[in-house]
Protein backbone atom coordinates (compact mmCIF):
# COMPACT_ATOMS: atom_id res chain seq x y z
CA UNK A 1 0.00 0.00 0.00
CA UNK A 2 1.35 3.57 -1.09
CA UNK A 3 1.26 5.82 1.70
CA UNK A 4 0.12 9.19 -0.08
CA UNK A 5 0.60 12.65 1.67
CA UNK A 6 -3.16 13.09 1.41
CA UNK A 7 -3.53 10.48 4.17
CA UNK A 8 -0.73 11.87 6.65
CA UNK A 9 -2.34 15.42 6.68
CA UNK A 10 -5.51 14.13 7.19
CA UNK A 11 -3.45 11.99 10.11
CA UNK A 12 -4.51 12.43 13.94
CA UNK A 13 -2.20 13.78 16.32
CA UNK A 14 -2.85 10.87 18.36
CA UNK A 15 -0.64 9.26 15.19
CA UNK A 16 2.21 11.23 15.22
CA UNK A 17 5.34 10.47 17.31
CA UNK A 18 6.15 14.36 18.23
CA UNK A 19 5.90 17.55 16.96
CA UNK A 20 9.42 19.51 16.06
CA UNK A 21 11.03 22.39 16.33
CA UNK A 22 10.20 23.31 12.90
CA UNK A 23 6.40 22.74 13.12
CA UNK A 24 6.83 19.54 11.62
CA UNK A 25 4.90 16.84 12.24
CA UNK A 26 6.51 13.09 11.78
CA UNK A 27 4.57 10.43 10.86
CA UNK A 28 4.27 6.67 10.86
CA UNK A 29 4.67 4.96 7.63
CA UNK A 30 6.80 5.22 4.80
CA UNK A 31 5.72 4.82 0.63
CA UNK A 32 6.37 1.26 -0.55
CA UNK A 33 10.23 1.31 -1.62
CA UNK A 34 10.97 0.92 -5.47
CA UNK A 35 11.96 -1.99 -6.79
CA UNK A 36 15.33 -0.95 -7.32
CA UNK A 37 17.08 2.48 -7.74
CA UNK A 38 15.29 4.72 -9.80
CA UNK A 39 16.68 6.96 -12.21
CA UNK A 40 16.29 10.40 -10.93
CA UNK A 41 16.44 13.81 -13.19
CA UNK A 42 16.18 17.26 -11.55
CA UNK A 43 15.59 20.11 -13.45
CA UNK A 44 16.07 23.84 -12.53
CA UNK A 45 14.29 26.32 -14.49
CA UNK A 46 15.98 29.60 -12.83
CA UNK A 47 14.05 32.54 -11.60
CA UNK A 48 10.65 30.75 -12.67
CA UNK A 49 7.70 31.87 -10.51
CA UNK A 50 5.08 28.92 -9.77
CA UNK A 51 2.27 31.14 -10.64
CA UNK A 52 3.09 32.05 -14.46
CA UNK A 53 2.71 28.21 -15.06
CA UNK A 54 -0.34 27.61 -16.82
CA UNK A 55 -0.66 24.43 -15.23
CA UNK A 56 -1.30 25.83 -12.04
CA UNK A 57 -4.50 28.00 -13.13
CA UNK A 58 -2.07 30.53 -14.69
CA UNK A 59 -4.80 32.65 -17.62
CA UNK A 60 -2.14 32.55 -20.26
CA UNK A 61 -1.27 29.29 -21.89
CA UNK A 62 1.99 29.09 -20.94
CA UNK A 63 2.97 25.48 -20.60
CA UNK A 64 0.63 23.35 -22.43
CA UNK A 65 2.94 20.50 -22.50
CA UNK A 66 2.72 20.50 -18.91
CA UNK A 67 -0.54 20.64 -18.59
CA UNK A 68 -0.95 17.49 -21.84
CA UNK A 69 1.57 15.34 -19.45
CA UNK A 70 -0.21 16.48 -16.04
CA UNK A 71 -2.17 13.40 -16.04
CA UNK A 72 1.26 11.27 -14.79
CA UNK A 73 2.47 13.93 -12.73
CA UNK A 74 2.15 15.51 -8.85
CA UNK A 75 1.88 18.96 -8.78
CA UNK A 76 2.17 20.28 -5.50
CA UNK A 77 0.71 24.06 -5.21
CA UNK A 78 2.50 25.06 -2.33
CA UNK A 79 6.72 24.44 -2.59
CA UNK A 80 8.37 27.54 -1.34
CA UNK A 81 12.04 28.31 -1.73
CA UNK A 82 14.00 28.82 1.06
CA UNK A 83 16.01 31.55 -0.28
CA UNK A 84 15.03 34.66 -3.15
CA UNK A 85 18.38 33.86 -5.20
CA UNK A 86 20.29 30.76 -6.50
CA UNK A 87 23.56 30.66 -4.33
CA UNK A 88 21.42 30.07 -0.63
CA UNK A 89 18.51 28.37 -2.47
CA UNK A 90 20.76 25.65 -4.33
CA UNK A 91 22.99 25.20 -1.37
CA UNK A 92 19.98 24.28 0.54
CA UNK A 93 18.48 21.95 -1.69
CA UNK A 94 21.60 20.12 -1.99
CA UNK A 95 22.11 20.06 1.84
CA UNK A 96 18.82 19.47 3.28
CA UNK A 97 19.43 23.42 5.48
CA UNK A 98 18.57 26.50 5.48
CA UNK A 99 20.46 29.77 4.92
CA UNK A 100 21.18 30.71 8.37
CA UNK A 101 22.43 27.60 8.67
CA UNK A 102 24.71 26.61 5.52
CA UNK A 103 25.88 30.66 5.82
CA UNK A 104 26.68 29.92 1.48
CA UNK A 105 25.49 33.35 0.37
CA UNK A 106 28.38 35.78 -0.53
CA UNK A 107 30.17 35.38 -3.73
CA UNK A 108 33.04 33.26 -3.65
CA UNK A 109 32.15 31.40 -0.35
CA UNK A 110 32.27 27.66 -0.53
CA UNK A 111 30.24 24.87 0.98
CA UNK A 112 32.16 23.72 3.57
CA UNK A 113 33.19 19.98 3.49
CA UNK A 114 31.17 18.94 7.03
CA UNK A 115 28.16 18.91 5.02
CA UNK A 116 27.05 15.38 2.61
CA UNK A 117 25.54 17.25 -0.80
CA UNK A 118 23.19 15.19 -2.56
CA UNK A 119 25.54 14.44 -5.38
CA UNK A 120 27.66 12.93 -3.16
CA UNK A 121 24.66 10.84 -1.19
CA UNK A 122 23.83 9.26 -4.49
CA UNK A 123 28.11 9.06 -5.72
CA UNK A 124 27.85 6.62 -2.57
CA UNK A 125 24.55 4.83 -3.02
CA UNK A 126 26.18 4.12 -6.74
CA UNK A 127 24.53 6.38 -9.20
CA UNK A 128 26.47 7.75 -12.19
CA UNK A 129 25.90 11.77 -11.52
CA UNK A 130 26.32 14.17 -13.84
CA UNK A 131 25.18 18.36 -14.02
CA UNK A 132 24.29 19.71 -17.14
CA UNK A 133 24.40 23.19 -16.80
CA UNK A 134 23.31 26.84 -18.59
CA UNK A 135 25.24 29.89 -18.24
CA UNK A 136 24.80 29.47 -14.35
CA UNK A 137 28.31 29.23 -12.11
CA UNK A 138 27.15 28.66 -8.76
CA UNK A 139 27.28 24.69 -9.20
CA UNK A 140 30.56 24.66 -9.84
CA UNK A 141 34.06 24.48 -8.20
CA UNK A 142 33.54 28.11 -7.51
CA UNK A 143 30.70 27.04 -4.70
CA UNK A 144 31.98 23.70 -3.78
CA UNK A 145 28.27 22.37 -5.05
CA UNK A 146 30.02 20.50 -7.60
CA UNK A 147 31.59 17.80 -5.15
CA UNK A 148 30.29 14.53 -6.02
CA UNK A 149 29.33 15.12 -9.62
CA UNK A 150 31.37 12.49 -12.09
CA UNK A 151 30.27 14.45 -15.32
CA UNK A 152 29.81 17.87 -16.64
CA UNK A 153 28.62 19.16 -19.60
CA UNK A 154 28.07 23.17 -20.48
CA UNK A 155 26.92 23.96 -23.62
CA UNK A 156 29.45 25.94 -26.00
CA UNK A 157 28.33 29.48 -26.88
CA UNK A 158 27.26 30.35 -30.58
CA UNK A 159 29.27 30.85 -33.01
CA UNK A 160 28.71 34.49 -33.41
CA UNK A 161 29.32 35.23 -29.93
CA UNK A 162 32.89 32.86 -29.93
CA UNK A 163 33.82 34.97 -32.42
CA UNK A 164 32.87 38.39 -30.46
CA UNK A 165 34.32 37.74 -27.85
CA UNK A 166 37.70 36.56 -29.82
CA UNK A 167 36.94 40.07 -30.66
CA UNK A 168 36.70 41.70 -28.05
CA UNK A 169 39.28 40.33 -25.34
CA UNK A 170 38.39 43.46 -23.24
CA UNK A 171 35.00 44.33 -22.58
CA UNK A 172 33.43 47.72 -20.80
CA UNK A 173 30.38 49.24 -20.42
CA UNK A 174 30.03 52.04 -23.25
CA UNK A 175 30.52 56.01 -22.04
CA UNK A 176 27.22 57.94 -21.72
CA UNK A 177 26.33 58.81 -25.66
CA UNK A 178 28.81 56.71 -27.16
CA UNK A 179 27.29 54.61 -29.97
CA UNK A 180 30.24 53.23 -32.02
CA UNK A 181 32.01 49.79 -31.93
CA UNK A 182 31.08 46.26 -32.05
CA UNK A 183 27.51 46.24 -30.76
CA UNK A 184 27.81 43.69 -27.34
CA UNK A 185 25.16 41.24 -28.30
CA UNK A 186 25.51 38.80 -25.69
CA UNK A 187 24.34 39.15 -21.89
CA UNK A 188 25.08 42.65 -20.92
CA UNK A 189 28.58 42.65 -18.99
CA UNK A 190 29.03 46.49 -17.56
CA UNK A 191 31.30 47.88 -14.90
CA UNK A 192 30.28 48.95 -12.15
CA UNK A 193 29.09 52.29 -12.47
CA UNK A 194 24.94 52.84 -12.08
CA UNK A 195 24.23 55.85 -14.08
CA UNK A 196 26.25 53.69 -17.05
CA UNK A 197 24.30 50.72 -16.38
CA UNK A 198 21.14 53.16 -16.90
CA UNK A 199 21.85 54.29 -20.20
CA UNK A 200 22.38 50.51 -21.42
CA UNK A 201 18.08 50.45 -22.40
CA UNK A 202 17.93 54.52 -22.98
CA UNK A 203 18.84 54.49 -26.66
CA UNK A 204 16.05 53.42 -29.51
CA UNK A 205 19.14 53.01 -31.51
CA UNK A 206 19.56 50.46 -34.72
CA UNK A 207 22.78 48.71 -32.29
CA UNK A 208 20.30 48.55 -29.43
CA UNK A 209 17.30 46.53 -30.96
CA UNK A 210 20.18 44.52 -33.41
CA UNK A 211 21.83 43.22 -30.16
CA UNK A 212 18.17 42.31 -28.72
CA UNK A 213 17.02 40.76 -31.91
CA UNK A 214 20.26 38.77 -32.08
CA UNK A 215 19.22 36.53 -28.58
CA UNK A 216 16.11 35.33 -30.65
CA UNK A 217 18.03 33.13 -32.99
CA UNK A 218 19.53 31.30 -30.10
CA UNK A 219 18.97 30.35 -26.28
CA UNK A 220 21.34 30.61 -23.54
CA UNK A 221 22.11 26.48 -23.62
CA UNK A 222 19.33 24.57 -22.78
CA UNK A 223 18.40 23.23 -25.59
CA UNK A 224 21.92 21.60 -25.77
CA UNK A 225 21.26 20.65 -22.74
CA UNK A 226 18.19 18.08 -22.64
CA UNK A 227 19.93 16.59 -26.03
CA UNK A 228 23.03 16.08 -23.94
CA UNK A 229 19.96 14.76 -21.04
CA UNK A 230 19.03 12.41 -23.65
CA UNK A 231 21.93 11.03 -24.82
CA UNK A 232 22.78 10.17 -20.66
CA UNK A 233 19.71 8.62 -20.49
CA UNK A 234 20.02 6.35 -23.34
CA UNK A 235 23.28 5.46 -23.23
CA UNK A 236 23.12 1.67 -21.62
CA UNK A 237 24.66 2.14 -17.99
CA UNK A 238 23.73 -0.55 -15.50
CA UNK A 239 23.88 1.92 -12.65
CA UNK A 240 20.81 4.36 -11.98
CA UNK A 241 21.22 7.89 -13.13
CA UNK A 242 21.14 11.11 -11.18
CA UNK A 243 21.20 14.04 -13.55
CA UNK A 244 20.79 17.76 -12.50
CA UNK A 245 20.32 20.03 -14.97
CA UNK A 246 20.00 24.01 -13.87
CA UNK A 247 18.74 26.18 -17.31
CA UNK A 248 18.68 30.24 -17.56
CA UNK A 249 16.22 31.01 -19.97
CA UNK A 250 13.50 32.18 -17.80
CA UNK A 251 16.42 34.07 -15.74
CA UNK A 252 16.43 37.72 -16.76
CA UNK A 253 17.18 39.63 -19.09
CA UNK A 254 14.05 37.75 -20.89
CA UNK A 255 14.65 36.93 -24.58
CA UNK A 256 12.85 34.53 -25.25
CA UNK A 257 13.23 32.79 -29.28
CA UNK A 258 11.62 34.83 -32.02
CA UNK A 259 8.48 32.71 -32.38
CA UNK A 260 7.55 33.55 -28.31
CA UNK A 261 8.60 36.88 -28.54
CA UNK A 262 5.38 38.64 -29.30
CA UNK A 263 2.79 35.87 -28.53
CA UNK A 264 2.09 37.19 -24.67
CA UNK A 265 2.69 41.12 -25.53
CA UNK A 266 -0.49 42.54 -26.06
CA UNK A 267 -1.28 43.24 -29.06
CA UNK A 268 -1.23 47.17 -28.93
CA UNK A 269 2.51 46.71 -27.63
CA UNK A 270 3.80 44.50 -30.14
CA UNK A 271 5.22 47.40 -32.27
CA UNK A 272 7.30 48.67 -29.49
CA UNK A 273 10.98 48.66 -29.48
CA UNK A 274 11.73 45.74 -27.19
CA UNK A 275 15.49 46.80 -26.70
CA UNK A 276 14.76 49.68 -25.32
CA UNK A 277 12.83 48.58 -22.06
CA UNK A 278 15.08 48.08 -18.83
CA UNK A 279 15.94 45.05 -17.70
CA UNK A 280 17.94 46.13 -14.81
CA UNK A 281 17.37 45.78 -11.46
CA UNK A 282 19.80 47.81 -9.89
CA UNK A 283 19.46 51.35 -11.80
CA UNK A 284 15.62 50.76 -11.28
CA UNK A 285 16.10 49.95 -7.33
CA UNK A 286 17.64 53.54 -6.96
CA UNK A 287 15.52 55.66 -8.82
CA UNK A 288 17.63 56.12 -12.13
CA UNK A 289 15.68 54.54 -14.60
CA UNK A 290 11.98 55.20 -14.24
CA UNK A 291 9.68 52.52 -15.94
CA UNK A 292 6.08 52.35 -17.33
CA UNK A 293 2.85 50.05 -17.29
CA UNK A 294 3.64 49.21 -20.73
CA UNK A 295 7.27 48.45 -19.74
CA UNK A 296 5.92 45.98 -17.18
CA UNK A 297 3.59 44.60 -19.55
CA UNK A 298 6.28 43.73 -22.18
CA UNK A 299 8.53 42.45 -19.55
CA UNK A 300 5.64 40.10 -18.32
CA UNK A 301 4.66 39.02 -21.83
CA UNK A 302 8.47 38.11 -22.72
CA UNK A 303 9.14 36.20 -19.17
CA UNK A 304 5.74 34.49 -20.39
CA UNK A 305 7.07 33.66 -23.57
CA UNK A 306 10.40 31.89 -21.95
CA UNK A 307 8.36 29.90 -19.67
CA UNK A 308 6.46 28.68 -22.75
CA UNK A 309 9.91 28.15 -24.57
CA UNK A 310 10.65 25.93 -21.60
CA UNK A 311 7.79 23.92 -21.51
CA UNK A 312 8.15 23.30 -25.50
CA UNK A 313 11.63 21.62 -24.64
CA UNK A 314 10.12 20.07 -21.30
CA UNK A 315 7.72 18.36 -23.55
CA UNK A 316 9.80 16.86 -26.14
CA UNK A 317 12.58 15.65 -23.68
CA UNK A 318 9.70 13.84 -21.23
CA UNK A 319 8.02 12.49 -23.96
CA UNK A 320 11.32 10.95 -25.98
CA UNK A 321 12.84 10.00 -21.99
CA UNK A 322 9.20 7.95 -21.56
CA UNK A 323 10.11 5.67 -24.34
CA UNK A 324 13.25 4.20 -22.28
CA UNK A 325 13.25 0.99 -20.75
CA UNK A 326 13.98 2.31 -17.33
CA UNK A 327 11.08 5.22 -17.24
CA UNK A 328 8.42 3.92 -15.45
CA UNK A 329 10.68 3.81 -12.30
CA UNK A 330 12.02 7.14 -13.47
CA UNK A 331 11.66 10.21 -10.89
CA UNK A 332 11.80 13.67 -12.42
CA UNK A 333 11.13 16.69 -10.99
CA UNK A 334 10.33 19.97 -12.41
CA UNK A 335 11.09 23.53 -10.39
CA UNK A 336 12.78 26.70 -9.88
CA UNK A 337 15.87 28.16 -7.71
CA UNK A 338 13.52 31.00 -6.76
CA UNK A 339 10.74 33.29 -8.82
CA UNK A 340 11.30 36.64 -10.37
CA UNK A 341 9.18 40.15 -9.43
CA UNK A 342 8.91 41.51 -12.54
CA UNK A 343 7.80 44.64 -10.79
CA UNK A 344 5.59 43.68 -8.47
CA UNK A 345 6.07 45.48 -5.40
CA UNK A 346 8.34 47.94 -6.72
CA UNK A 347 11.15 45.08 -7.42
CA UNK A 348 13.02 44.34 -10.91
CA UNK A 349 15.02 40.68 -10.64
CA UNK A 350 14.95 38.43 -7.87
CA UNK A 351 16.35 40.86 -4.46
CA UNK A 352 14.96 42.73 -1.53
CA UNK A 353 11.63 41.34 -0.65
CA UNK A 354 10.16 37.74 0.57
CA UNK A 355 7.14 37.88 -0.94
CA UNK A 356 5.56 34.80 -2.58
CA UNK A 357 6.25 35.76 -6.05
CA UNK A 358 9.79 34.95 -5.38
CA UNK A 359 9.45 32.05 -2.91
CA UNK A 360 6.86 30.20 -4.23
CA UNK A 361 8.17 27.72 -6.53
CA UNK A 362 6.73 24.94 -9.19
CA UNK A 363 7.23 21.54 -7.65
CA UNK A 364 6.18 19.44 -10.58
CA UNK A 365 7.07 15.45 -9.87
CA UNK A 366 6.88 12.28 -11.96
CA UNK A 367 6.88 9.76 -9.29
CA UNK A 368 8.17 6.12 -9.87
CA UNK A 369 5.47 4.29 -10.53
CA UNK A 370 5.48 1.96 -7.43
CA UNK A 371 5.26 5.27 -5.50
CA UNK A 372 2.12 6.42 -7.31
CA UNK A 373 1.22 10.04 -6.86
CA UNK A 374 -0.54 11.93 -9.16
CA UNK A 375 -2.44 14.87 -9.24
CA UNK A 376 -2.81 18.11 -7.43
CA UNK A 377 -1.05 18.17 -3.95
CA UNK A 378 -1.79 20.81 -1.47
CA UNK A 379 0.40 19.81 1.34
CA UNK A 380 3.14 22.97 2.44
CA UNK A 381 6.73 21.59 1.52
CA UNK A 382 10.42 23.37 0.64
CA UNK A 383 12.58 22.72 -1.93
CA UNK A 384 15.35 22.03 0.73
CA UNK A 385 12.95 19.03 1.45
CA UNK A 386 14.73 17.01 -1.80
CA UNK A 387 17.21 15.43 0.04
CA UNK A 388 15.45 13.50 2.97
CA UNK A 389 12.83 12.91 0.93
CA UNK A 390 15.07 10.98 -1.37
CA UNK A 391 16.97 9.37 1.49
CA UNK A 392 13.30 8.13 2.79
CA UNK A 393 12.40 6.59 -0.73
CA UNK A 394 15.72 5.12 -1.20
CA UNK A 395 16.25 3.69 2.43
CA UNK A 396 19.60 5.42 3.36
CA UNK A 397 20.14 7.14 6.35
CA UNK A 398 19.53 11.38 6.18
CA UNK A 399 22.56 13.75 6.54
CA UNK A 400 23.31 14.42 10.10
CA UNK A 401 23.30 17.96 9.54
CA UNK A 402 19.64 18.10 7.22
CA UNK A 403 17.26 19.81 9.15
CA UNK A 404 14.14 19.62 6.74
CA UNK A 405 11.57 16.56 6.00
CA UNK A 406 10.75 13.92 3.75
CA UNK A 407 7.30 15.31 2.85
CA UNK A 408 6.27 11.65 1.62
CA UNK A 409 6.18 11.03 5.57
CA UNK A 410 6.53 14.03 7.21
CA UNK A 411 4.26 17.36 7.26
CA UNK A 412 5.09 20.66 8.26
CA UNK A 413 3.25 23.29 9.74
CA UNK A 414 5.64 25.98 8.79
CA UNK A 415 7.59 26.97 5.89
CA UNK A 416 10.68 29.34 6.41
CA UNK A 417 12.95 31.54 3.57
CA UNK A 418 15.67 34.07 4.52
CA UNK A 419 17.00 36.79 2.79
CA UNK A 420 20.57 36.81 4.16
CA UNK A 421 22.34 39.79 1.81
CA UNK A 422 20.42 42.83 0.76
CA UNK A 423 23.12 43.79 -1.06
CA UNK A 424 26.96 42.14 -2.29
CA UNK A 425 30.31 43.74 -1.27
CA UNK A 426 30.31 45.25 -5.12
CA UNK A 427 27.12 46.99 -4.72
CA UNK A 428 28.32 48.30 -1.50
CA UNK A 429 31.51 49.62 -2.89
CA UNK A 430 29.45 51.35 -5.32
CA UNK A 431 27.15 52.80 -2.47
CA UNK A 432 23.92 51.29 -3.87
CA UNK A 433 22.99 50.67 -0.03
CA UNK A 434 23.01 54.46 0.71
CA UNK A 435 21.25 55.25 -2.80
CA UNK A 436 18.30 53.13 -1.56
CA UNK A 437 18.89 52.36 2.64
CA UNK A 438 15.40 51.40 2.66
CA UNK A 439 16.76 48.23 1.35
CA UNK A 440 19.30 47.62 3.45
CA UNK A 441 17.88 44.81 5.63
CA UNK A 442 18.03 41.31 6.34
CA UNK A 443 14.21 39.60 5.37
CA UNK A 444 12.56 36.53 7.27
CA UNK A 445 9.31 34.83 5.77
CA UNK A 446 7.26 32.38 7.87
CA UNK A 447 4.67 31.09 5.88
CA UNK A 448 1.76 28.59 6.65
CA UNK A 449 -0.79 27.16 4.50
CA UNK A 450 -2.50 30.22 5.06
CA UNK A 451 -0.63 33.02 6.32
CA UNK A 452 2.95 34.71 6.19
CA UNK A 453 4.58 36.46 8.43
CA UNK A 454 7.70 38.80 7.28
CA UNK A 455 9.77 40.25 9.48
CA UNK A 456 13.15 43.19 8.92
CA UNK A 457 16.13 43.91 10.55
CA UNK A 458 15.58 47.44 10.20
CA UNK A 459 12.74 49.83 10.87
CA UNK A 460 10.42 48.73 8.00
CA UNK A 461 7.32 47.36 9.66
CA UNK A 462 6.87 43.57 10.16
CA UNK A 463 4.03 42.32 7.93
CA UNK A 464 1.43 39.87 8.01
CA UNK A 465 -0.84 38.74 5.50
CA UNK A 466 -3.82 36.14 4.82
CA UNK A 467 -3.12 34.19 1.53
CA UNK A 468 -6.22 33.02 0.82
CA UNK A 469 -8.09 36.62 0.31
CA UNK A 470 -4.81 38.07 -0.53
CA UNK A 471 -2.19 35.99 -2.28
CA UNK A 472 -0.66 39.32 -3.77
CA UNK A 473 0.74 40.07 -0.45
CA UNK A 474 -0.97 43.87 -0.88
CA UNK A 475 -2.91 44.30 2.71
CA UNK A 476 -0.89 43.88 5.57
CA UNK A 477 -2.83 43.10 8.48
CA UNK A 478 -0.38 42.79 10.95
CA UNK A 479 -1.65 45.53 13.28
CA UNK A 480 -5.60 44.39 13.01
CA UNK A 481 -6.33 43.10 16.54
CA UNK A 482 -8.83 40.39 15.06
CA UNK A 483 -6.32 38.60 13.16
CA UNK A 484 -4.04 38.46 15.59
CA UNK A 485 -5.91 36.94 18.17
CA UNK A 486 -6.74 34.17 15.69
CA UNK A 487 -5.16 30.66 17.21
CA UNK A 488 -3.68 30.20 13.91
CA UNK A 489 -1.79 33.59 13.52
CA UNK A 490 -0.66 32.94 17.06
CA UNK A 491 1.01 29.83 16.29
CA UNK A 492 3.01 32.08 13.32
CA UNK A 493 3.83 33.99 15.61
CA UNK A 494 5.64 31.70 17.87
CA UNK A 495 7.16 29.88 14.76
CA UNK A 496 8.58 33.13 14.04
CA UNK A 497 9.68 34.11 17.53
CA UNK A 498 11.39 30.72 17.69
CA UNK A 499 13.48 31.09 14.24
CA UNK A 500 13.86 34.68 14.91
CA UNK A 501 17.55 34.32 17.23
CA UNK A 502 19.48 32.23 14.55
CA UNK A 503 18.22 34.77 11.44
CA UNK A 504 19.22 37.67 13.71
CA UNK A 505 22.50 35.56 13.93
CA UNK A 506 23.39 35.04 10.48
CA UNK A 507 22.30 38.39 8.70
CA UNK A 508 24.61 40.38 11.48
CA UNK A 509 27.52 38.22 10.52
CA UNK A 510 26.85 38.43 6.96
CA UNK A 511 26.37 42.12 7.35
CA UNK A 512 29.48 42.49 9.16
CA UNK A 513 31.63 40.60 6.43
CA UNK A 514 29.80 42.50 3.51
CA UNK A 515 30.68 45.63 5.20
CA UNK A 516 34.40 45.06 5.82
CA UNK A 517 35.06 44.26 2.20
CA UNK A 518 35.50 40.71 2.95
CA UNK A 519 35.36 38.52 -0.25
CA UNK A 520 36.86 35.00 -1.38
CA UNK A 521 38.79 35.02 -4.68
CA UNK A 522 37.04 34.54 -8.23
CA UNK A 523 38.42 34.07 -11.18
CA UNK A 524 37.84 36.33 -13.92
CA UNK A 525 35.20 34.31 -15.71
CA UNK A 526 33.31 33.08 -12.96
CA UNK A 527 33.21 37.31 -12.54
CA UNK A 528 32.07 38.08 -16.01
CA UNK A 529 28.88 35.37 -15.53
CA UNK A 530 27.90 36.57 -11.81
CA UNK A 531 28.24 40.23 -13.24
CA UNK A 532 26.28 39.27 -16.49
CA UNK A 533 23.77 38.16 -14.94
CA UNK A 534 23.50 40.85 -12.24
CA UNK A 535 24.90 39.55 -8.88
CA UNK A 536 28.10 41.00 -8.48
CA UNK A 537 26.10 44.55 -8.46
Amino acid sequence: LVTHPAHLRSASREACFGEGPLGILAHVGRPTMPPKQPDILFIVLDAARAENFSVYGYDRPTTPNLERLAGGLALYDQCISTATWTLPSTAGLFTGTYASTHRLVVDGDRLDDSYDSLPELLTREGYRTAKVMGDVPYVSDFSGMERGFAENFEPPPPTWRRALSALRPSRSAPAEGADDGPADLGRIDHDLDLEAEAQLHQRASLRSQLSFWMTGLHDDGAASCFDRVREIFQESDERPRFVYAHLMETHGEYRPPHRYRKRFVPPELRGKNFAAINQRPNPHAVGLVDMSEEDFSILHGLYDGCIAYMDELLGSLLDDLAKTPRWDETMVVITADHGDCVGRHGVLGHQFVCYDELLRIPWIVKWPKSVGITGPQSELIQNADLVPTLCGLLGIERPERCETIDHLNESREFAYAELLKPFGVTAVKQGLHERAPHLDRAVLAVRSGTHKRIVYTNDQPDELFDLRSDPREERNLIDDPAVASDEHVQALERAVEGWRPRFEAAASDIAQRIRSGEEAEISSDVEAKLRALGYLD
